[in-house]
């Protein structure tokens, strides 16, 4: 018995005990040293390169905004002798969509006016007109609304270049804008009646040019309205001396409406683009860009021109 407890009390016998609190130990101090004071050397020094790679950019957009307000200022101060009376004599109606800034809407108004031309009216363009849900009532009113005397483009599918194929026919007119006839004014107010525009008055003024004007990036779920926004005034763009669909930054990128013009040869030859309307650059080059068009000379403009 007095041997059996002495072979129990050996110190080979506690070796292995002691073997493994020391791996244990090592391990706890392995994970504390992980967890703690090494984990900080390496947050800290990650911290580090973010702070100097967040100065950086901030130090670019900077420089950026710096530029902008330089190019902005330059085109301000140039646009008298720019624009010049380009426009004088051309009435042109303004189309707003859903997504346009109202203070870019007038800022560009300010600008025809400024090259010459008249602000005629204004046509807004209501959330109904590219809601997928109401296209098929958009084809309905429109293909009913069309007056005696006008045809529609049969080769356009889609329910918004038919609306603005139809709008075109009834407003814009080339070389002297005439008064819509009653037939013309009737189909007006169908679409109005119908919820697919709104303008102030019992009509629209006729003009012999228009500006379309619109926001900027548009989500990929509202695909169906950057699509449908370009349709539009690509057909517009058939009727009048000219036309310019002019939206802000991003409106030339993903779903925007002037990448479905840009991207086909034959709709860019006959709209004028500018993808920059919330700068003065912009704003001035609409004008500049609708005058143009106006001689048959039809340009991209803005940031996204490439």
């Amino acid at each position: 018995m007095l041997g059996r407890s002495r072979r129990l009390r050996s110190p080979g016998a506690r070796r292995p005990a002691l073997v493994w609190a020391a791996v244990l130990l090592a391990f706890a101090v392995g994970v504390a040293l992980g967890g703690g004071v090494l984990a900080r050397f390496t947050t800290d020094s990650d911290l580090k390169n973010l702070r100097t790679k967040v100065d950086q950019l901030e130090q670019s957009n900077a420089a950026l905004t710096d530029r902008a307000r330089a190019a902005d200022a330059y085109a301000g101060a140039a646009a008298p002798s720019t624009l010049g009376r380009s426009l004088a004599g051309v009435p042109v109606l303004l189309f707003v969509a859903p997504s346009a800034d109202r203070g870019d809407v007038q800022r560009i108004s300010d600008r025809l006016t400024q090259g010459g031309g008249t602000v005629a009216g204004t046509v807004t363009l209501t959330a109904d007109l590219y809601a997928e849900d109401k296209s098929e009532r958009l084809r309905g009113v429109v293909d009913n609304a069309v007056p005696s005397g006008v045809s529609l483009d049969d080769a356009l599918v889609d329910p918004r270049a038919r609306a603005g194929d139809l709008l075109g026919a009834v407003l814009l007119a080339k070389g002297a804008a005439a008064a819509p006839s009653t037939g013309r004014t009737d189909a007006l107010a169908a679409l109005k009646q119908a919820g697919f525009v709104d303008f102030s008055g019992p009509t629209v003024p006729g003009a012999r040019a228009a500006v379309i004007v619109t926001g900027g990036t548009v989500p990929g779920e509202r695909a169906g309205e950057g699509q449908g926004i370009g349709r539009l005034a690509a057909a517009l763009s058939r009727h009048g001396d000219g036309a310019v669909l002019a939206g802000r930054s991003g409106s030339s990128q993903g779903a925007g409406p002037i990448v479905v013009v840009r991207q086909d040869s034959g709709l860019s030859a006959a709209l004028a683009t500018v993808d920059d309307a919330d700068t003065v650059v912009g704003q001035v080059s609409t004008a500049l860009a609708l005058a143009q068009a106006t001689r048959g000379d039809v340009r991209a403009y803005g940031t996204g021109v490439r």
